[in-house]
């Protein structure tokens, strides 16, 4: 996940070709993984509650940009999930996310979700993560 595609065009020349739509999928996994671990985490903390919101609301950005018909996979396709934490749950997500500006700017310069998840990685690093 790591490797960094450039985009291209399909056949008919219209179309980016590009893995835009894994990442962002990939990432809404990562995220929605580290939602329920903050939320789990939480108790009656709430700013932990309010953070695994904010994570969740993240997660729910970053599904309403895809095309509905574009699978998500499931944590079981992605590596090592068991493992990471929170913290490095999101700064996968958010490198996931980082090239996408540049891939599709038609589509994320319409969402904060690169911001969002920076400010949720710097929040995570204050609370402990």
């Amino acid at each position: 996940m790591d490797t960094l595609a450039t985009s291209s065009t399909d056949s008919s020349g219209d179309t980016p070709t590009d893995d835009t739509w894994d990442r962002l999928a990939a990432a809404t996994q990562l995220l929605h993984r580290a939602a329920a671990q903050v939320w789990a985490d939480a108790g009656e903390d709430h700013a932990l509650q309010s953070f695994g919101f904010g994570v969740f609301l993240a997660q729910a950005e970053a599904s309403a940009l895809l095309p509905r018909e574009h699978p998500v996979p499931t944590a079981e396709d992605l590596e090592d999930l068991e493992e990471q934490g929170a913290l490095q749950l999101l700064a996968a997500a958010e490198e996931l996310t980082r090239p996408l500006p540049a891939q599709r700017p038609d589509l994320i310069n319409r969402s904060p979700l690169v911001l969002d998840l920076c400010d949720l990685i710097r929040e995570a690093r204050e609370l402990g993560y």
